[in-house]
């Protein structure tokens, strides 16, 4: 799996046309990571790397739950700064009736259609919270979604006739950029990573950590045993490089 982490890459190897940075290079961790959601060429914020694709599929899937919740699915949240000056109404009961003023309802209520190869119809989003107007023409909004479609998050404000001028990912589950609300750390900071703990993981992702037998040294011949010293997978935190 290769990701791109300079400014104007993506995670994709169906592109071709740039340098590829590995994800093992990246990392210097000696596994085939693989991203947790990858982020396009021009998003930032928290990228979540494992060697274990049912972790994957846990996160990914809106229908996976979180331990002890089993109606809350692992959601993930972003900030975005959208075109146009949108409000919403402050009384909840008054929503239905106002789409065509207030066009951020319709993806709360009903999500948005997308064409057919970038997924169709989207669920409506988990939450939607307007912060701020940086300026008269421009939204900034924070916006919680389950699925994980293909630039979902751009495609879903164009298609209620907004567009995306920055995006970044500011947590998946329970994690942040600083880990658990419970339990911060410093917040990484451009281009760094970490390993989550085993508490991050099953806390903030609902998952429980798999176990492996340690690989043995080079050459030497043999295959460790399950009755030797065992490490977790590995799981990494990592933030794209802003543009």
């Amino acid at each position: 799996e290769d990701i791109y982490t300079m400014k104007g890459f993506v995670a994709d190897q169906s592109i071709k046309d740039k340098e590829m940075l590995n994800f093992e290079t990246a990392t210097n961790i000696q596994s085939k990571l693989h991203a947790i959601g990858r982020l396009d060429a021009a998003t930032t914020g928290l990228l979540l790397l494992t060697n274990d694709g049912n972790l994957v599929h846990q996160v990914t899937n809106p229908t996976a739950k979180l331990d002890n919740e089993q109606s809350k699915s692992v959601q993930k949240t972003y900030e975005a700064l959208i075109m146009g000056h949108h409000e919403l109404p402050e009384v909840s009961s008054t929503m239905s009736s106002n789409n065509e003023n207030y066009p951020l309802l319709t993806l709360i209520e009903n999500g948005a259609t997308l064409s057919p190869k970038h997924g169709g119809q989207t669920k409506p989003v988990d939450d939607l919270t307007i912060l701020s107007h940086p300026t008269a023409s421009t939204t900034l909004v924070s916006i919680t979604i389950l699925e994980g479609k293909n630039r979902q998050i751009r495609r879903m404000f164009h298609s209620i006739g907004s567009g995306v001028m920055k995006l970044h990912r500011v947590s998946v589950g329970k994690l942040s950029l600083s880990g658990l609300a419970s339990n911060q750390t410093t917040e990484l900071q451009e281009g760094e990573w970490r390993l989550l703990s085993e508490d991050e993981i099953r806390l903030g992702l609902g998952w429980k950590c798999r176990w492996i037998d340690e690989v043995p040294p080079a050459g030497s011949g043999r295959r460790s045993r399950a009755s030797d010293k065992r490490q977790p997978n590995t799981r990494s935190t990592k933030r794209r490089r802003r543009r």
